[in-house]
């Protein structure tokens, strides 16, 4: 199944849902509205499926995630806004890894935070700057069959590479719209051969890296 993020615009709140359908391009349903209340959204960001196809949705405005069903039933939400462990500030893209942790992005607090899929946190690492291991307004994020976190530093223009636990171990990538550059990239993924997808945003492409 393919889980796809509607977000609304100011004036169409009522265009905010979550749409499943499969490869072949059938609609199956959809679920979530507009608003604050449970199963619903104000500003859907990332999304991210555990083991058990449940789907995990972060929301920027209400700083929590909220968990369905993998047939888009509410069963919880968790998150409180704050720069505190555990706290975030509007999250963004969510992966998880082979043991079933969440990585989420915790975008305006410069981090990526880790946390069981129950919502208990296990630990954190990135700070803001420009350094190895620091990030600037990073937004999407992916892990690989070795469970390495791949992080789409967005103000940084560049992808960042860290271990299961946080330790930095590479980055990819600098500012510009030649090949192997980027402007603003806001989504990676890694598929089976290693290889690196990236949305490279202001630039209007996708670009592809050998692993």
């Amino acid at each position: 199944l393919i889980y796809v993020v509607n977000r609304p615009t100011a004036s169409r709140p009522e265009g905010l849902r979550i749409t499943i359908t499969n490869f072949d391009e059938e609609y199956i349903s959809e679920f979530g509205s507009y608003g604050e209340g449970n199963g619903q959204f104000i500003w859907p960001a990332g999304i991210a499926l555990d083991s058990q196809g449940n789907v995990y949705i972060s929301d920027e405005w209400l700083n929590r995630v909220s968990v369905f069903s993998k047939d888009g039933d509410f069963l919880e939400s968790w998150g409180s806004p704050g720069s505190e462990p555990g706290q975030v500030n509007k999250p963004s893209g969510l992966a998880f890894d082979s043991q079933d942790d969440l990585y989420l992005v915790d975008s305006w607090n410069h981090r990526v935070q880790k946390f069981t899929r129950e919502g208990q946190y296990i630990e954190h690492f990135g700070a803001f700057g420009e350094g190895d291991g620091e990030l600037n307004f990073p937004w999407g994020i992916a892990t690989d069959r070795d469970d390495l976190v791949y992080v789409a530093d967005w103000k940084n223009d560049r992808v960042a590479q860290f271990g299961r636990d946080g330790e930095f171990l590479a980055s990819f990538g600098r500012s510009g719209g030649e090949v192997g550059q980027f402007a603003r990239p806001t989504a990676v993924s890694v598929d089976r051969d290693g290889d690196i997808y990236v949305t490279d945003w202001n630039n209007h492409r996708v670009q592809v890296l050998a692993p």
